[in-house]
Parts: C-alpha cells; structure tokens; sequence
C-alpha cells in the first residue's frame, strides 16, 4: 500500500513532497525553449511563419519549442536576459539595440529569402498621382513603429538623402504598429503613401491586388537575426546553430517552408549589423 507523504509524515513530508513537485516543473520548464519574435505582422500569421523553425529545432533537438509573439519591438532582449524567452527573432534595428542594452545576447544566424537582404520601400497607389518623396509634403503618411528597422530607420534616411525633413513633410504622420497594416492603410487610400519591408510585398500584393507604387527603395538591409539568451549551455547554443546551417537540407523543412518566404539561415557574426549600427548614428 502506497502511503501519500503529507499522511506519513504531516510535516516533512509535504514540505519534500513540495520540493519534488517544484523540482519536477522546473526540470520541465526547463526542457520546453520558448522562441520569441518581434510583432512586425499580425500574430497568427508569425506563429504560422514560424512553425517550420519551432518543428525543426523540436524535432532536432528532442524538446518542445514554444512559439511567442512579444508585445514590441523593445521587450525581446528583456525576455532573454531575464530567461523569459531562450531564443529570440529580432529585426535589425532591435537587434542592435538589444546587444547594446545586454552584450550577453548571443548571434545565432540571419534569416535569408534567398538571400541575406531586403529593403525598405516607401510606397504609394499606383493611381495616387505621386511621382517622387518630394510630392509627399502635406501628405499623409504611415511608418510601423519607431522600433523597425525598414518601417521607420531607413526611411528616415531616405528622405534626408532626398534633402527633406522627415519631421516637417506631412500633414499627419500614423504609426501604424505592423508592415501589412501600413500596406493595407495604402491599398484603401486611408494614407497617401507609408514606409514597409520589401519582404511583405508579395503578401500584399496577394491580399490588395497589384496597386502599389515605389517611390524610393533603400540600401540593402539585412534581415532578421536570430539570437539565443546567454543561460543557454555553449553545447546546446552550437547544435542550435548547426541546426539553423542545415537547415535547407532538412526535408521536411524545406517541404514546409516551400512557399514561405523564409529558406533558411547564413551564418555570419555580430559584425554583419555594422550598417545598421551606422545607420542609427545619422538618424
């Protein structure tokens, strides 16, 4: 007959019946990763794009992996240093400001779609009458939020190189939170023209029809990093990034991911984000 601890011994037992509870939970806590992204797009749809990632890493690692869309573009880092979340996906603007704020924050790989590049676009109805950026004073316009890198920091830049001031030219400027809300406030006429990722536009075109027109296009950009939390042992960070290098000869990664837009992972170093480094210190 087994005897329940908290009837054999009222008081030590339960105390070490606690203890072997808590014990158990975070022996289980600890085993599930918890991958978190920034919210650049709508949070059914990044959970969704990210399905093939979180399957890949489950399936290669032997241990869950939870998908989890953070509130802004600012809290991933927090979330890593604070073991809140063990690996993160984060634009390039929010990556640089996430090593900054904490050093720890470890570079696993870069996104590429086929490449390791996109670009910001400032865009227009095809039929809005607009020809350039300087046709856009006194109009309305939408970025994403003052955390991304394609949605509000390259922009900026692009219409200083067009000798205007990014602050003064329109009537109203909207933060619209996410790329496919600025896409989609364009496609309706509810903005004249608004700052997005080249990486949506396939999407948007899809969901709006093909209406859009680019005014300006940026430098290239690179994509999104993905990064670890420094609590991570330094052998599970390596098989991770052995995982991310492979990735493309996975099968059922590469079925999965057959009409994404995500293909795979570069590997480069913390160095690859230098230009976005410079290109916050002119903005």
């Amino acid at each position: 007959m087994t005897v329940h601890p908290c009837k054999a011994w009222p008081r030590l037992g339960c105390v070490i019946a606690g203890l072997i509870m808590l014990a158990a939970q975070t022996v289980a806590a600890a085993d599930k990763l918890i991958l978190a992204s920034i919210p650049y797009r709508q949070e059914t749809t990044l959970v969704s794009q990210f399905a093939p990632l979180a399957e890949l890493l489950s399936r290669k690692l032997g241990r869950p992996v939870e998908v989890a869309i953070a509130d802004s573009y600012e809290d991933i880092g927090a979330r890593l240093h604070h073991r809140v979340a063990d690996l993160g996906v984060l634009g390039p603007k929010s990556y640089v400001e996430a090593k900054e704020k904490y050093p720890d924050i470890i570079y696993l790989a870069t996104y590429k779609n086929p490449d390791a590049f996109y670009h910001s676009l400032i865009i227009t109805r095809r039929d809005s009458g607009l020809e350039s950026l300087a046709a856009l004073k006194g109009k309305s316009f939408a970025y994403t939020e003052t955390g991304s890198t394609s949605g509000y920091l390259y922009p900026r830049h692009m219409f200083r190189n067009a000798h205007l001031d990014p602050d003064t030219l329109f009537s109203a400027a909207y933060f619209l939170g996410k790329h496919d809300k600025v896409y989609e406030a364009v496609a309706k006429g509810t903005v004249h023209a608004g700052a997005v990722s080249s990486s949506g536009m396939p999407d948007a075109v899809y969901q709006n029809g093909d209406l859009f027109k680019v005014l300006a296009t940026s430098a290239p950009i690179p994509r999104n990093a993905l990064v670890a939390g420094s609590h991570l042992p330094p052998p599970l960070v390596d098989q991770i990034r052995e995982i991310l290098r492979t990735a493309e000869e996975d099968p059922a990664f590469k079925s999965s991911t057959a009409t994404s837009q995500s293909k795979g992972f570069l590997i480069q170093d913390d160095s690859f984000y230098d230009i976005v480094r410079k290109e916050r210190e002119t903005n």
